[in-house]
């Protein structure tokens, strides 16, 4: 049997887990789904996202009945990335580059299998609301920002998340194991990756890595926006600006630590 205080632990867990499992994919998400997602009792989920509700991490929609995560997050996100020296580094080279290309620039970092958005600069031009969320979590396969890290992330990381399959979001996403292995390796060698509506039809994104002191990628810079506008002729002097901000960004961050 377990003590009260595992109990408690367990409880705490369940929570973290629970609000892990909302993304850009699947925003909102029922009772059934999440005990489902989870593993875990619906009456569990119930008493959860009950008491997570009280403190603003989970809204309920009273027209669907189903659950989204709650502006306690965004205020919790909102101290998290004001304090972060990598964070600090990177806006004032992301909102001059806004200025500068009039594009929009996304600031990620990787956990587990996704890249989370930790904050977005918006240019002058129109941007993408489904990409433009802060906390948003998207694949890795697919992104150029997650195609960043896992170029250069062990090899037992990368084996990992192809063993669990390469879903399909597009005609472009590439699902078989010996491409994305191809392409990861072009991703090495020319130091950046481009994204050609393998998660969003119609979106193409340019994303390079920022270092630290180690040589070790930490975070990417990406630069998504509409085909249309992001074409193949200006994609290599789009390419030189991200480049370009993902060194700067390195610099700065190493002479904070």
């Amino acid at each position: 049997m377990k003590s009260p205080e595992d109990e408690r632990l367990s409880s705490v867990q369940n929570a973290i887990r629970l609000l892990n499992v909302f993304s850009v994919e699947e925003a909102e998400l029922g009772i059934s789904e999440l005990s489902d997602k989870l593993g875990i009792a619906k009456s569990t989920v119930h008493r959860l996202v009950t008491t997570l509700a009280s403190e603003g991490f989970i809204a309920k929609d009273k027209n669907t009945n189903q659950y989204r995560l709650g502006i306690s997050i965004l205020a919790l996100s909102n101290v998290l990335t004001s304090t972060m020296p990598i964070h600090q580094a990177a806006l004032p080279v992301l909102h001059e580059l806004g200025k500068k290309t009039k594009e929009s620039f996304l600031f990620g970092i990787f956990r587990g299998d996704e890249v989370i958005f930790l904050n977005r600069i918006v240019g002058g031009l129109d941007f993408i609301p489904a990409l433009s969320e802060i906390g948003s979590r998207v694949p890795a396969h697919c992104t150029s920002s997650g195609q960043v890290f896992l170029a250069y992330q062990p090899k037992e990381v990368v084996d990992r998340i192809i063993n669990k399959g390469l879903k399909r979001y597009t005609k472009t996403t590439i699902t078989e194991a010996h491409l994305m292995h191809a392409l990861l390796r072009k991703v090495r060698e020319q130091g950046y990756a481009v994204s050609i509506g393998e998660l969003h039809e119609g979106i193409t994104s340019i994303a390079a890595p920022i270092r630290n002191a180690k040589g070790q990628v930490v975070a990417t810079v990406s630069m998504p926006g509409p085909a249309q506008r992001i074409t193949p002729d200006n994609i290599p002097l789009l390419t030189k600006h991200v480049l370009q901000a993902a060194k700067e960004i390195s610099l700065r961050y190493q002479q904070l630590k």
